[in-house]
This record gives C-alpha cells, structure tokens and sequence, in this order.
C-alpha cells in the first residue's frame, strides 16, 4: 500500500499533471466559448440547408414545367409536379417560422415535408436527401415531440446534458488513451532509463509489487482525470449553460431498425466501454516497458499496437468477432450506436480477461528483469 500511495503521489504531485490537468479544464471553457459564438452560425446553418431544400424544390419544379410543356398529358409528371408543389409551400412556410421560438411548429412542419419528400421520391422524384437521412430525422423529430424536449444543435449546443456529451464524445474517441499515455508515458520505463528501477530492485519487497502499485496507480489516476473532465463540463455547463435534459434522445441502429437512448445512458456506456480498454492499455504499456525499457520504444510500439488494433476493429465488420476483438472498445460509439450485428457490451469480457492476462505476463516478466 505504501509504494501504491508512493507511486500515486510521485505523479499526482508532479509539474506534469498539473499542467494537463490545467490545460485539460481550460480546453473544456474553450469548448464551451466556441458553442457561445457559434450560436448565430447555427441560425444560418438552418436557414441555409432549409435554403438548399427549397432550391432543390424550385429546380424541381422547372424541370417538371419541362417535361409537361413537351407533354402535358403525362399523368406522372402531373401528380410529382403536385407532389413537389405541395412541398415547396410548405418549406416556404418553415422558412416563415424558422426564427421562431415554437420547436413543436417547426419539428411538426418538419415532418410533413420529410414525410412528403419520402413519397414524392418513392414516385420517382429526385430530392439531394436520402432516405435514411429522411427516416432518421422523422423518427428524432417524433421523438423529441413525445418527449417533450426541444432540439439541440449536435455540435454547438450550450445545453448542459448536451454539452457534457460533447465533451465524452472527445473523451472517448482517443482523448482518454492520449492523456493516460502523457501522464504514465514513464512511469516504469522512465525507471530503467534513469536507473531508479536499481532502488526498487534493492528493496525488501516483491518485484510483482512494483508491478501491481504501477498498476493502480494508473488506474487511480485515471479516475482522477475522469473526475476532473465529468467535474469540469459539469460546472462551466451548470453555471454558463442552459438547463436541458438528459433524457434527450440519441438516435441508435440496432438490428437495422432505429432506435434510441438518452444521453444519460449513452455517457455510461460510452465511459464503461472506454474505462474496460484504458485497464487493457495500462496492462499492455507495463508489459512493453519491461521488454524494450525505453520510453520512446515503449510507447512507439504501443501506439502502433492500437493503431493496428483499431484498423482491424474498423474493417472487420462480422459481428461475432467483437466476442474475440479486445480492441473492439477502442470504438465506443460504434459499439453503441451501431448495434446491427452485435451488443455494446459484447468486448468487454474479451478486453478484461485480454487485461488479466497482460498482467500476469508483466508480473512474471519482471522476474526476470535484472537491474540495470
């Protein structure tokens, strides 16, 4: 417990961490001041891609007049040339209440020209939307009406549920891997390269005890920097944000067929999913220190054991390999929101015992390790 404790302090305490710790929060307020000054911009961006519809339906409409001058019989240009008219009105009427503040009008509105876009391409029309980005957006807006929760900007929302999840999603998608390597990048092979490992070999105490406090204490700090990432975009979202809600739904595909989880449940998973390989991480980075003892190789070699590891997770697509891939974590959204040929939680089994096993290996290698 001492060496834990030891261990824990030396890089708790140290310049280092301070410095990431501190640039980690002052990153999240950048963050957050960037959503501020981008809220304008998602007014236009609104404006512009109800714009684009428009545009598309105006272009429509010519190419129907077209069609019909050269014959004005045809019975299918007729009911599109309808179909389309029908819904160029109603994106002129969004364009009228886009700036308004009733989201159950818009979200409404919305739908019928998605509904009636469906139809008019399934007669043969063409419209720049596809079908499952149309589908996709009918079932978000159905369920934010029967929620009751007005829609929030993916990207730039100052929401603090929505908020919090923007940060995770950076978290998740690496962020947490790079920062565990910047803080531990030398805890064990620092050791053998400024010879401080010779003292801890010289000490009345099991050499698998180096191991298991190098171990823990990386976990412990690990925790600590998930606590000042949660901690962080709680606070500046609590105090400069908007209220929102965690129940705000996050569209999924499970089986083929659309689905939906809330925010709330989508952070957990995605910080369950990623805290199982950052375990896997830390086994696999104290196992390669005690082979190459030194920190450039170390971590050369790790990063390309990931890299490679993602690459296999991101072109084999056969679901049942997640049982066996321990680095199927490394892709925590895909693991959540693509769910079509296998279960979130399918790695976490194989990525632990994967951990274990790395483990044993590291504590039975430092046997070996002879002092330096």
């Amino acid at each position: 417990m001492k060496l834990l404790l030891f261990e824990f302090k030396k890089i708790f305490f140290s310049k280092r961490f301070l410095y990431i710790m501190s640039l980690l929060v002052i990153g999240i307020a950048l963050l957050f001041v960037r959503n501020v000054t981008f809220q304008s911009y998602i007014v236009k961006e609104e404006n512009k891609r109800i714009d684009s519809q428009s545009k598309a339906s105006q272009a429509n409409a010519r190419a129907h007049r077209i069609a019909l001058e050269n014959d004005p019989e045809n019975e299918e240009q007729l009911k599109l040339q309808k179909m389309n008219s029908e819904i160029r009105d109603q994106l002129y009427e969004l364009i009228g209440i886009a700036s308004s503040k009733d989201w159950e009008s818009k979200l409404t509105l919305q739908n019928e020209i998605y509904a009636n876009t469906l139809a008019y391409k399934k007669e043969g029309g063409d419209f720049p939307l596809s079908d499952k980005e149309i589908r996709e957006s009918i079932a978000m807006n159905e369920k934010l009406l029967k929620e009751g929760i007005p829609p929030e900007h993916a990207v730039y929302s100052m929401a603090l549920p929505n908020f919090m999840k923007q940060i995770v999603d950076l978290f998740i998608h690496f962020g947490a891997f790079i920062l565990l390597i910047l803080i531990i990048g030398e805890s064990l092979s620092g050791e053998y390269e400024n010879h401080s490992i010779n003292q801890l070999f010289t000490q009345p105490l099991k050499k698998t005890k180096i191991i298991m406090s190098k171990f823990w204490s990386a976990v412990l700090l690990y925790i600590v920097m998930l606590g000042v990432v949660l901690s962080s975009a709680l606070l500046i979202g609590f105090v400069f944000g908007e209220k929102g809600s965690f129940n705000y739904p996050v569209l999924l595909e499970k089986n083929n067929a659309i689905e939906f989880t809330t925010i709330s449940s989508y952070m957990t998973k995605g910080l369950l999913i990623v805290s199982v390989a950052i375990i896997m991480v830390i086994a696999l980075y104290l196992l390669y220190s005690l082979l190459f003892k030194q920190t450039l190789a170390t971590l050369a070699v790790l990063l390309l054991t990931l890299a490679a590891g993602y690459f296999v997770s991101t072109f084999v697509t056969w679901g049942p390999f997640s049982w066996f891939n321990p680095f199927a974590n490394l892709l925590p959204s895909n693991m959540i929101l693509l769910q079509n040929d296998h279960l979130w939680y399918q790695a976490i089994p194989v990525t632990l015992g994967v951990a274990v096993v790395l483990y044993i290996l590291a504590s039975r290698k430092i046997h070996t390790s002879k002092i330096v």
